[in-house]
Order: C-alpha cells, then sequence, then structure tokens
C-alpha cells in the first residue's frame, strides 16, 4: 500500500515533467537542463496521469489521523488546481501565446543569477538548444489569439531576446544563435502568421472551478468579488483614517505629495534601504517575532520613495520568517508544497496586523503602507474580473484609477502586471483574507498570532485552520 510521501514524490516527479520550473528544491540536476512542454495531447495525458495518482490518494487506507487527511487533502489540493489549469488550457477556444515565452524567460532567469556555476551552465547551454523546437511547439496550435495576447507576447520575446543576449555572455554566439534564429521567427509569426480572434480569459464557469480551490469557502465569482470589495473598503477607512491624523481629507493627494517629496535617487536608495532593513528586523525582534538574520534584500522593486520602504521590508522579513518555518516542517507534504498566494498573501498580513506597532513606523509610512495595499486589492478585483471575463483591459485600467488615483499610464501597468501572472494576484489576496478572517475571529495580541499561523507551513489558511483544530 503506498503512502501520502510516496504519492507525492509521484506528483512531483510528474509536475517536473510537466514544467521543470516547479518544486526546483530537491529536483534532480537533469530538471534544470530541460524546458517544459505545454502541446494539448501531452498536456491530455499528463492530466490523466494527474487523476491516477489524485484517485490513488482517494483510496488510501492508512490515513487515520488528522494530520494525515490535511496532507492528503493538501496535495489533493494540488493536483486538482494542476488537472484544472490543464483542462483550461486544452479546452480554450482561444490559444494563449504567452505561455511559450513566459516559460522561457522564467527558465533562464532561474540559472543566471549571482550563483552561477558549472551546473548552471550546462542547465543553461541545454535550455537554450532547446528554445527553436519549444518555440516551434506553439506555433502549431492552430487556435485563434486575442489580439491583447498577441502584444503581451511580442513584450515577452523583446525580454527573451535581452536575456539571450545576456546567455551569450555565459555561453558563446553559437551556442545561442540558433535561439535568437527561432526568436526571430516566432516573432514574425505572432505579427503575420498567428489567426487573430477571441477573447482573453477563461469565462465564469472556469474561474468557478478554480475559486473553489483557492477560497476559503466556496463563493461564486461575484460572491468572492463581493469580499475582495469589502475588504478593500476596510483598506480604505484605513487610509483615509491615516490621513485624517496627519491633517488632510484628500488621502490619494496626500500619498502623491509623499511619493513626490519622498522620491530616491540610486544613492539615497543605497543608503536607505538597509537601514529601513535592519530598523524593521530589530524592531519585530523586540515585539518577539522570530526575524531572520539574512543579508539585506536586493533594491525594493515596489518601492520609489522613502516613506514606501518599511511597507517592502515588513513583507520581505516576513516572507523569509514563513521560508524559514517551511524548511522545519517535518511532514514533506507542507513543507515541499506552498499553496497558490500563500507567500504574497501572508506578506501582506503581517504588514496589515503590524502597522499600528512600532514596525509601523511614522503616521506617513504607516499612510503608504496603506496605500500599498489598496493597490493590491484593487489589483485582486481586477484579476477576477478579467479572467472570468467580466472587465476588458481597458475597464480594468479605469477602475485601477479611479480607485488608487494613479494616472492612466500608470494604471496599465498595474493591468498589465496582473494580466502577465492570471490568478497570482488573486490568490494573493484570498490567502490575506482568509488570515485576516481567522484574527479577527481570534483578536488578541497580533505577534501572538503570527507565530500561531506561521505552524501552517505551506498550507492553505483553510487546511492550517483545519490542522491546528480550528474551523
Amino acid at each position: 500500500m503506498e503512502s501520502i510521501n510516496e504519492l507525492l514524490e509521484s506528483y512531483l516527479d510528474l509536475a517536473r515533467h510537466l514544467d521543470p520550473l516547479q518544486h526546483p528544491d530537491g529536483a534532480p540536476t537533469e530538471t534544470a537542463q530541460r524546458l517544459g512542454r505545454f502541446d494539448v495531447p501531452w498536456l491530455v495525458a499528463q492530466a490523466a496521469a494527474l487523476r491516477s495518482i489524485a484517485h490513488a490518494l482517494e483510496d488510501l487506507e492508512t490515513v487515520d489521523v488528522l494530520d494525515d487527511e490535511v496532507d492528503r487533502t493538501a496535495l489533493l489540493d494540488t493536483i486538482r488546481l494542476d488537472i484544472l489549469a490543464i483542462e483550461d488550457a486544452t479546452t480554450a477556444e482561444c490559444f494563449d501565446p504567452t505561455v511559450a515565452p513566459r516559460h522561457v524567460v522564467d527558465a533562464l532567469l532561474a540559472l543566471m543569477d549571482e550563483n552561477f556555476d558549472a551546473d548552471a551552465e550546462a542547465g543553461l547551454r541545454a535550455r537554450v538548444a532547446a528554445v527553436p523546437e519549444f518555440l516551434a511547439a506553439a506555433q502549431a496550435d492552430a487556435r485563434p489569439v486575442p489580439a491583447e495576447l498577441i502584444d503581451d507576447a511580442l513584450l515577452l520575446l523583446a525580454e527573451l531576446d535581452d536575456l539571450l543576449d545576456e546567455a551569450s555572455e555565459h555561453l558563446d554566439d553559437a551556442a545561442v544563435q540558433p535561439a535568437l534564429v527561432a526568436l526571430a521567427e516566432h516573432r514574425h509569426w505572432l505579427e503575420t502568421g498567428a489567426t487573430r480572434g477571441g477573447v482573453s480569459g477563461l469565462g465564469e464557469d472556469a474561474v468557478e472551478r478554480r475559486l473553489a480551490l483557492l477560497a476559503n469557502e466556496p463563493l461564486s465569482v461575484r460572491g468572492s468579488l463581493r469580499v475582495l470589495e469589502l475588504r478593500r473598503a476596510g483598506v480604505e477607512r484605513s487610509l483615509h483614517a491615516v490621513a485624517l491624523s496627519l491633517g488632510s481629507d484628500a488621502p490619494l493627494t496626500l500619498v502623491d505629495e509623499l511619493r513626490a517629496n519622498g522620491e530616491l535617487d540610486f544613492d539615497d536608495l543605497m543608503i536607505e534601504w538597509p537601514e529601513a532593513w535592519d530598523r524593521i528586523r530589530a524592531e519585530m525582534l523586540t515585539l518577539g517575532l522570530p526575524a531572520v538574520d539574512g543579508p539585506c534584500t536586493e533594491d525594493p522593486l515596489d518601492a520609489d520613495d522613502r516613506w514606501s520602504l518599511p511597507a517592502e521590508a515588513i513583507r520581505a522579513h516576513a516572507e523569509m520568517m514563513q521560508e524559514a518555518s517551511f524548511g522545519v516542517e517535518t511532514r514533506p507534504v507542507r513543507r515541499v508544497l506552498i499553496a497558490p498566494g500563500l507567500v504574497a498573501g501572508w506578506g501582506r498580513t503581517v504588514a496589515a496586523l503590524l502597522r499600528s506597532t512600532m514596525v509601523g513606523g511614522s503616521e506617513e509610512q504607516q499612510l503608504m503602507m496603506c496605500y500599498r495595499a489598496l493597490v493590491e486589492s484593487v489589483a485582486a478585483e481586477i484579476d477576477l474580473q478579467m479572467q472570468a471575463q467580466l472587465m476588458d483591459r481597458s475597464a480594468a485600467t479605469a477602475h485601477v484609477s479611479a480607485v488608487t488615483g494613479l494616472s492612466e499610464s500608470d494604471a496599465r501597468v498595474v493591468v498589465l502586471e496582473v494580466a502577465d501572472r492570471p490568478f497570482e494576484a488573486l490568490a494573493a489576496a484570498l490567502a490575506h483574507e482568509g488570515w485576516q478572517s481567522w484574527y479577527a475571529e481570534e483578536g488578541g495580541d497580533p505577534v501572538v498570532f503570527i507565530g500561531r499561523a506561521l505552524t501552517g507551513a505551506g498550507l492553505s489558511v483553510r487546511l492550517a485552520r483545519w490542522a491546528l483544530g480550528q474551523h
């Protein structure tokens, strides 16, 4: 009789064959030398194999304690989400041309970092060599392509072009040249050969199937949107309250003023970011949180003014604490599998819980923490609605601008970032909602709650509560 851990290994092996970028920790060395496969016949076969593992999990007779039942459910949820993603990709009326170039971009980025060594070089050489066949397979799909996704794919090809140029510095021009030729051919196909038509997104029925596994309780698309809107309303109230304490009844105007007055140049950032990093960690330790003693992360991408640096540091430290909790988890399912949106949602949750403590810093810093939460909230709303085909990008841009006060061009950037990673903003918001609802029920010291929630490791919030005897 197979065990949960044996079926986990079967799943990991299959998932890495489907997409070698999944579950990199503990993966065989050769995994880093492959690209995934996303042609329809292959995906259909993988879905069948995933169902076989799911059936074996459901038939296990050795699950007789709560922890085992929780682990089985976590693995089943992961497999079912993979199956849904495959079904959506293979049965959709339209073809998504962004999948192939995004995968190659991610595959090359995963290898070209500061830890580049002989193994990374071998993996890079093999992945670059696989690019021509990989892109050709994408061109074989005859389904119509939504025009907006062609534009997205062309942007990704430009990014891939830059990455291949960087790869030539690690390898040689001869190794990269076939990939460059294939990239040019793929660009030409997108511009002139692909059949244009249809709309992006999955539709309400497909999104509701995802929500059944992502949300903390089953809700329709409309019900989930209402939950997200209620959470945003709470953020807006906090934003307004902090602005009033600063003497302003126009919080978005005050945000613009702070961003302009606190703008950082590169030299300032190099000084103030490490200072913010060290301050946040020291204050987290003072509160009793298990902040990790690690080096300062790279320059914060989501903070371009000094008032926003603490929000970035809180999130980064929160994620490091969470990663540390994964590392000490003794149950493999909870150590290896990380529920969708869990990491980003955790950073948001810790920031929200600590905003009013010493970690939150000055009122100006707290205001910018609230504003970032506002942008994240509306990002989740448009993610849900665009995938459900209830909102196009033009309407999404107008909605983001109306809620956040961002200019049309800046709001469009938010929309493009959400569209580039479907369901990521939504999954993070749903995880955040789960933790916030849990804390609202329990109350008490937020530091104690954070420590308790960390024991859930990679489990979804719903399963973590179950494992801890909550309902």
